[in-house]
């Protein structure tokens, strides 16, 4: 039975991903947001039992990965062309939005013909669900007005959409965070100590910027 514990995970995750896409739909941003964050939460649970129990297979890196195109590429894709078109009345530069499932696609593909360790080409699907899912959490919480102004922007927001999904898509290395990884490099535990730093001080508004970080570090390689 052991063997079935990822898939169930990994199942869950992809039918909130789906619950999400219903969520954004119905306008419902946070929700669909908080949705993609269990989901996120679940990744990298399912992984890493998966490794634990020694019951990695090529039947869940496949199942995995259609479970993070619906999570991580279709429902933060659907969940940003919503937002923009209800938020600033403009259903045309809101189609920008469908960019991120498109590049997700191309990302995940690539991964899984890719010989990979502790490294990855180009920024991961969840990282770049991560940054959009913020958004309307940020809509919602955020008091500062010059960081709603930035974040908040549909000029800025079409922006990050081109470069986010460009840098799905690009050959930068970009680390890895999986939990059962990150104890064992002093580098990654210091990365996730300003990560919750920053959280604990900018809350939601926190997220793009340890995106940032994340992006920054991965270019400079300090963190490998």
């Amino acid at each position: 039975m052991k063997k079935y514990i990822p898939h169930i995970i990994t199942l869950t995750s992809l039918c909130l991903g789906i619950i999400s896409i219903i969520e954004s739909c119905n306008l419902n941003f946070n929700t669909s947001s908080y949705l993609i964050f269990i989901c996120l939460f679940l990744d990298a649970v399912d992984g890493s039992i998966a490794r634990y129990l020694n019951t990695n297979s090529e039947f869940g890196k496949q199942l995995d990965s259609i479970s993070d195109m619906i999570a991580f590429g279709l429902a933060p894709g659907i969940l940003i062309y919503n937002f923009m078109d209800f938020k600033f009345e403009n259903s045309t530069i809101a189609f920008t939005a469908f960019i991120i499932p498109i590049c997700s696609s191309l990302r995940l593909a690539k991964y899984n013909i890719t010989n990979h360790n502790k490294s990855f080409k180009g920024v991961t699907t969840p990282v770049n669900a991560i940054f959009f899912s913020s958004l309307p959490l940020i809509n919602s919480y955020t008091l500062n007005e010059t960081i709603y102004n930035v974040f908040i922007n549909q000029f800025n927001i079409t922006l990050f959409i081109i470069i986010m999904s460009l840098l799905l898509i690009s050959s930068i290395t970009t680390f890895s965070i999986r939990i059962d990884e990150i104890r064992q490099d002093k580098r990654k535990l210091f990365f996730i100590f300003i990560s919750l730093s920053i959280l604990f001080f900018f809350e939601f508004t926190g997220l793009p910027i340890i995106v940032f970080i994340y992006i920054l570090l991965s270019i400079l390689k300090i963190v490998k």
